[in-house]
């Protein structure tokens, strides 16, 4: 677990670090894989960040779970010979003893969490993996994956291909199916020990290798990434900031059904024409409403628009300059955690 976190902390700190210096790189957020909004791409791995702190947390409370020691309750009965478990508790570095001695014997609780919490690592890196293999697509173009994370084609040169993303992305689907093989190895057995349990070693030894190798694996990914600010920005033009249209009419009273139907009208009308949001005129754009004023000829600014969504959470600047404040406090917790316990690894 503390071998794990600090894996964690790795990943996170490329994380800020390239959220760091891509304060102002602009490039279309999506959903549905379609492009839906301009925002920074700080605000896009910064997102990342937060998942992994909520990682971190989960570990944190399987490491509590884990911090019982079970040595004193014998087959499944305890024991009538003088031990002092208290002490060889403290001797030994846990903070707690078990309860019952037949629980004791028979629980894997600990080993579920762990498992559970590593399938949800290993979604977040799938997920990371997923966007780093369509970014660097010829469709996309938005980053170049070094070398060292790449492979050639064995029949065509011309390929690059982005192996390690792939591979932790289908690691994904083993670590899943540690938990489930887990759960269905506990299912239905009677108190207390089974053979059934000397199991829970293989689920357990192969989630310490798949998330540790992967974690490191997407730390050494990012480190090498080349990011094409120039395609992001270009990409985050275009029909991106049409929901800015409409917050536009909004500001100034008109009901957001009414606006969106307006924008609506608009974009089909740019498509029909072949003609781009930031080349209208003003009296285009009044033929539609009349609530557009001058102003409204900036709204086509991929920069300003992502730059101008400050409420709480959002892409905006200065949102993003507190999140950055915030990641960087979970980082000081999250090592001062693994340095209060890496001495007992």
């Amino acid at each position: 677990i503390v071998s794990v976190s600090r894996l964690i902390s790795d990943l996170r700190a490329e994380l800020l670090l390239l959220a760091e210096k891509n304060r102002e790189t602009v490039l279309p957020g999506y959903t549905h894989l379609q492009r839906a909004q301009p925002i920074f791409l700080a605000h896009h791995f910064l997102a990342y960040v937060f998942m992994f702190d909520r990682d971190a947390r989960r570990l944190a409370q399987c490491y509590e779970e884990a911090d019982v020691m079970p040595l004193g309750s014998a087959a499944l009965a305890g024991t009538a010979l003088p031990i002092d478990r208290e002490l060889v508790a403290a001797e030994l570095g846990f903070s707690k003893i078990s309860s019952n001695s037949m629980d004791a014997v028979s629980d894997r609780d600990f080993l579920v969490q762990f498992l559970s919490a590593g399938s949800q690592i290993m979604i977040h890196l799938s997920r990371l993996a997923e966007e780093m293999i369509v970014w660097s697509s010829s469709e996309f173009d938005f980053i170049e994956i070094d070398d060292g994370f790449t492979t050639g084609s064995s029949i065509m040169p011309q390929k690059k291909n982005p192996d390690v993303a792939e591979l932790i992305r289908g690691k994904t689907g083993r670590a899943i199916g540690g938990l489930t093989g887990m759960l269905a190895l506990l299912k239905g057995l009677p108190l207390t020990y089974n053979r059934d349990l000397q199991e829970d070693k293989t689920y357990m030894f192969d989630m310490i290798d798949t998330v540790s190798n992967s974690l490191a694996a997407m730390t050494g990914m990012l480190t090498g990434l080349t990011i094409k600010t120039e395609n992001m920005a270009e990409a985050a033009g275009g029909f991106a900031v049409a929901t800015d249209y409409a917050d536009y009419l909004v500001l100034r009273g008109v009901p957001f059904r009414s606006a969106h139907a307006v924008v609506g009208k608009l974009v089909k009308w740019c498509l029909d024409n072949n003609t781009a949001l930031a080349d209208l005129t003003l009296d285009q754009l009044q033929q539609l409403d009349l609530n557009f004023g001058e102003d409204a000829l900036m709204l086509a600014n991929p920069h300003a628009s992502a730059a101008g969504r400050d409420s709480l959470g959002g892409t905006g600047s200065s949102s993003i300059e507190a999140q950055l404040k915030m990641a960087a406090g979970a980082s000081g917790s999250l090592d001062a955690w693994i340095e209060a316990r890496e001495p007992l690894e």
